[in-house]
């Protein structure tokens, strides 16, 4: 019998330790001074304010003397991810440090267009269409090469950021050494860049086809007669012109 007794007293401790350890580990990360948010760490960008106050609109904002288990880490990395400057964003929290470090990339632009708002969109080497925001990509707004459309320019910029997305590795120097990109009315892609430091203008027609051209556009470039090569006519790839 007291060995029962014995026994029930035993569990009965252990679930008192137990809830109690609980507790105050719940008070203790929940409410306690002890452990709040010492400093918080953006890296990645220069526009520290704008990053902060998108997190203060969207009510996730980290500030310091915030208990550091009521930091919603979730949330701050969804709304960094949501907006379209960004390329990617972690947010992580330290307990031994109390801080709250958040790691973004912005996109770097490789060109620009007019909206039919006449408002300025830029594209990246992923050809994600994106609003300059931070200090740095408005500062690079003069030294990128302009996008102009002449028909639907929604679907026009549409069609160049697949375009720009989908150049392969190869080729990637076409859009580094990008001068202007151009769609007409028919929704031809115009493009205007350099091949050996020289300058060439390359008619990729639509979109259709475009990995087909391609690849004849790389088995082109590798004869030897087309070294001086100043103007390529993809429009129709089983015909290309070439200047």
């Amino acid at each position: 019998m007291s060995y029962k007794i014995s026994k029930r007293f035993k569990r009965l401790l252990f679930s008192i330790l137990l809830i109690s350890s609980i507790s105050f580990a719940s008070y203790l990360l929940g409410w306690s001074s002890l452990l709040t948010v010492e400093e918080v760490e953006i890296k990645g960008t220069e526009s520290t304010s704008v990053i902060l106050n998108e997190l203060k609109s969207k009510d996730v904002e980290p500030v310091v003397g915030q208990k550091l288990a009521r930091v919603e880490i979730r949330s701050v990395k969804r709304v960094l991810s949501d907006l379209d400057w960004i390329a990617s964003a972690q947010a992580s929290r330290n307990w031994l440090s109390k801080k709250i470090e958040i790691q973004v990339v912005e996109r770097v632009a490789v060109a620009k267009a007019l909206t039919e708002s006449n408002s300025m969109v830029n594209f990246d080497s992923d050809g994600s269409i994106f609003n300059p925001t931070s200090n740095k990509q408005l500062k690079g707004q003069e030294l990128l090469p302009l996008v102009s459309t002449a028909g639907d320019s929604r679907k026009d910029l549409v069609d160049v950021a697949l375009l720009l997305k989908q150049i392969p590795a190869e080729l990637s120097y076409l859009v580094s050494d990008l001068d202007q990109i151009s769609v007409t009315k028919a929704g031809y892609i115009l493009m205007s860049t350099r091949i050996n430091s020289q300058a060439v203008r390359i008619n990729w027609g639509s979109i259709d086809q475009i990995d087909q051209k391609f690849s004849v556009l790389q088995a082109l470039l590798k004869l030897p007669e087309n070294k001086g090569i100043k103007q390529v006519d993809l429009s129709e790839p089983k015909a290309p012109i070439v200047k």
